[in-house]
């Protein structure tokens, strides 16, 4: 990925997560903090693909980074990680390989569909699997953090 290309998938993320935290109606000091992560986030995924030809490995540290700075931006603002995480890791959807899985489904072209099938099941499973891990963290350190509250003898 050229510096152009990589300008580009920034402000595509930058241009995009304003538009799907738009969507989700987050107040406007919240928007602010998405639009940042999924910045943020999109560089992370630029610096991954210079390092990285794997898939997978091109999107699990983005979504690991985007896990962490949505649970802390959570909590600063004292609101739901969600919102955060949907927003920020937007860009990184895969929402081309998507559409070209079924294209090459429904006009029966086997070996691109299997090709696209496999691409885009790589980038969902690092997607999922960076935020996984960052949740079970957080929800092992609440845990303890609160283990008198979640004792019940």
């Amino acid at each position: 990925m050229d510096l152009r290309q990589a300008v580009i998938t920034i402000l595509s993320g930058i241009v995009g997560t304003l538009g799907f935290s738009l969507v989700f109606r987050m107040n406007k000091k919240k928007i602010i903090w998405a639009v940042i992560g999924g910045a943020f986030t999109c560089v992370v995924y630029v610096v991954c693909c210079r390092f990285f030809s794997h898939e997978f490995f091109q999107n699990v540290f983005p979504a690991l980074f985007c896990a962490a700075y949505s649970e802390i931006f959570a909590r600063l603002t004292r609101s739901p990680a969600t919102p955060y995480i949907a927003c920020s890791i937007i860009s990184l959807v895969p929402g081309s390989k998507l559409f070209y899985t079924m294209y090459y489904a429904i006009t029966s072209d086997m070996e691109n569909f299997r090709t696209t099938l496999f691409q885009t099941f790589r980038i969902a499973a690092g997607l999922a699997v960076g935020i996984i891990v960052v949740s079970v963290i957080i929800r092992e350190v609440n845990y303890n953090k609160f283990k008198n509250i979640y004792d019940v003898e």
